[in-house]
C-alpha cells in the first residue's frame, strides 16, 4: 500500500499498539511497533512528511473499539488506517473463563464488518493485522482459538478488499528460525522490543512511500 506524502495514518488496536502512549495518540507513540515503525519511515522517507498517531488503547476487544471509532478515528478523516484487534476477544475466554469476557466468533466477525465499513466509508485506505499467539504447539488451546479468529479477520478483510498482514506466520517463521517465544513475548501475547521489531519490518514490506 502506497502511503501518500504529508497523508494522515492511524494505529488502530489494543494493548500490543498502545505500548504507553500519549493520551492525545500522537506527542508520544509508545514503545511498541507504532514507535518503531514511525522511526523507521520518518529516517527512510523524510520527505514524505507522513502524520502518525496512535489509537490503542490496552485491554480492549473489537467491542470497545466499536465504541470509540468516531472519536479516536472517523472524527480524525485519516488517509490510511492500520487495525490490529481480537487478541482479547479471544484472551478472555482463557485468562477470564468464568467471567464470560470472550467475544464469540460471529460477534467478532460481525463487529469486525462495523469497524471497516465506515471507516472505508470515510474514505481511508486499511492494513488489517490478524490476532495471534506466540507460540507453535498444535496442542494449545488458546493458539487453536487465535488461528480460528486470526482466519475470520483475514476472511472478513478480504470480503472488502483490505489488504491483510497475518503477523502468525511472521512469529512461527522465527520460532522456526531458533528464536525462542521468550525472546519475543514474556506471555506469548505482548511482543518484547524484538517482537515489536519483527511486527515493524513485516509493516515496512506493506506500507511504501508515494515515491518509492
Amino acid at each position: 500500500m502506497i502511503l501518500k506524502n504529508n497523508s494522515t495514518l492511524i494505529f488502530l488496536g489494543d494493548s500490543v499498539t498502545d505500548c504507553g502512549r500519549s493520551p492525545d495518540g500522537e506527542l508520544n507513540l509508545g514503545s511498541g511497533y507504532v514507535n518503531l515503525f514511525s522511526s523507521m519511515f520518518r529516517i527512510a522517507y523524510p520527505e514524505a512528511g507522513v502524520r502518525f498517531i496512535n489509537q490503542g488503547v490496552s485491554g480492549d476487544q473489537t467491542r470497545q473499539v466499536l465504541a470509540r471509532l468516531e472519536r479516536d478515528v472517523l472524527s480524525i478523516h485519516p488517509d490510511v488506517v492500520t487495525l490490529l484487534i481480537g487478541v482479547n476477544d479471544v484472551w478472555r475466554f482463557f485468562d477470564r473463563p468464568f467471567a464470560y469476557q470472550g467475544v464469540p466468533a460471529e460477534e467478532y466477525r460481525d463487529n469486525l464488518k462495523k469497524i471497516i465499513e465506515p471507516i472505508l466509508a470515510g474514505g481511508a485506505k486499511m492494513l488489517v493485522m490478524t490476532p495471534y499467539m506466540i507460540d507453535r504447539s498444535p496442542y494449545e488451546p488458546m493458539r487453536t482459538k487465535m488461528l480460528e479468529y486470526a482466519a475470520i479477520c483475514k476472511d472478513t478483510a478480504q470480503t472488502y478488499g483490505v489488504e491483510v498482514l497475518e503477523l502468525q506466520p511472521v512469529f512461527e517463521n522465527l520460532l522456526a528460525k531458533g528464536i525462542t517465544s521468550y525472546e519475543l513475548s514474556g506471555d506469548r501475547i505482548h511482543p518484547s522490543q524484538k517482537g515489536h521489531f519483527a511486527i515493524t519490518m513485516a509493516l515496512m514490506e506493506h506500507l511504501r512511500p508515494e515515491t518509492d
